[in-house]
């Protein structure tokens, strides 16, 4: 739980701002403050904006950098009372972070259903905004209101594409409702997002489950719910070796898919060279896309069909296809790793490629 507070805390700093006709001496503490709280030092952070606040008792901007630094510090009340303060201020910047520094604390207070109604509330008053439906996933997830959760975070991921959390979300929520194709597919946005941290790892792993590649008894702990919750997930993630749902559903169907997994799986599997991980991994995403690009022939609508298989057929079909899947495999493979540091120019080009596109 811990990593998702840093996580909620890294997103709602995007909302923090320098208010105008400050005075000087009081900006510079807040400044200090701030630079305390990005290395960690959260009371020190506390002392500085303090220290502003005796000057200007009424600084909306150190109230608000106050709740942040008290939430990394897990002191949940005084998280909880100061974001109060911000919202009731009516400030327009800074009270979509407000309700999401104070939502936060009433979850860690084992209080989500208030949280939830507090979320509600700052979308009323702010208007659709990336940090509240993130965090309203977040809140409804934990409740295993699954259908909730993908509402909410599919309105965050339209809102912003930039940030990882989102998608990793949505992959967890996609699996559980049997969308395996889907989750697969915003996985590989996460991991293109954020490759090589601990979550990653276990996003990685969890993936390679629902391609049929590992296979374990049990899934992976997964991000945004502690272990103990594990145990209430759906009972198919708990048996991977077990045949995926395969209807049509969103106009794709899934039996396509499966087939060219398996079918892929057993050539390689079958032949006189043994493969390595990577490589099955490989093989069979590129199978994945292939199959996906031919069923979106024709015009269909959705987020499935009109970003994720248009972006990654583009990048199927590019000379960055095997630089992309050691990318996003740097934290799962130590190959992909020693690729990576061993390959830092293709590795920037292809940063550089996915950000500006081929126009580079």
């Amino acid at each position: 739980m811990k990593k998702t507070i840093l996580l909620i805390i890294f997103l709602i700093a995007s909302f923090t701002f320098l208010l105008t006709g400050q005075d000087s001496g009081v900006q510079k503490l807040i400044q200090e403050g701030v630079i305390l709280h990005d290395s960690g030092e959260y009371k020190q952070a506390i002392e500085k904006y303090n220290e502003a606040m005796k000057l200007e008792p009424k600084n909306v901007q150190a109230t608000y950098e106050l709740s942040l630094s008290y939430l990394a510090l897990r002191d949940f009340k005084n998280a909880a009372k100061f974001s109060t303060t911000v919202i009731k201020s009516n400030n327009e910047n800074l009270s979509p972070g407000a309700y999401a520094v104070k939502s936060e604390a009433l979850v860690e207070m084992d209080k989500v259903d208030e949280a939830i109604e507090l979320l509600q509330e700052g979308l009323k008053k702010n208007g659709d905004e990336y940090l509240l439906h993130f965090n309203m996933a977040i809140n409804y997830y934990k409740k295993r209101e699954v259908d909730n959760a993908l509402n909410h975070v599919k309105k965050a991921i339209d809102l912003d594409k930039t940030h990882s959390g989102a998608f990793l979300l949505n992959a967890y929520a996609l699996n559980d409702k049997g969308l395996w194709v889907q989750s697969i597919l915003s996985f590989q946005m996460f991991l293109l997002l954020e490759p090589d941290s601990k979550r990653s790892k276990n996003a990685f792993e969890e993936m390679l489950s629902l391609m049929h590649i590992k296979k374990d008894p049990k899934p992976v702990q997964r991000s945004f719910i502690q272990q103990q919750m594990m145990r209430n997930l759906p009972d198919n993630l708990l048996h991977p070796d077990a045949i995926p749902p395969l209807s049509i559903e969103d106009g794709l169907n899934r039996n396509f898919v499966y087939h060219a997994i398996a079918t892929t799986l057993d050539s390689l599997q079958n032949s006189p060279e043994e493969e390595d991980e990577f490589t099955l991994f490989k093989t069979v995403n590129r199978e994945i896309i292939k199959v996906l690009v031919k069923e979106s022939k024709g015009s269909k609508e959705g987020i499935l069909w009109t970003f994720y298989i248009p972006f990654f057929a583009h990048i199927n079909e590019s000379t960055f296809y095997d630089t992309f899947c050691r990318y996003i495999s740097v934290s799962y493979y130590p190959e992909s790793l020693e690729w990576w540091q061993q390959n830092s120019e293709t590795a920037a080009n292809f940063i550089n490629w996915v950000e500006k596109g081929d126009n580079i």
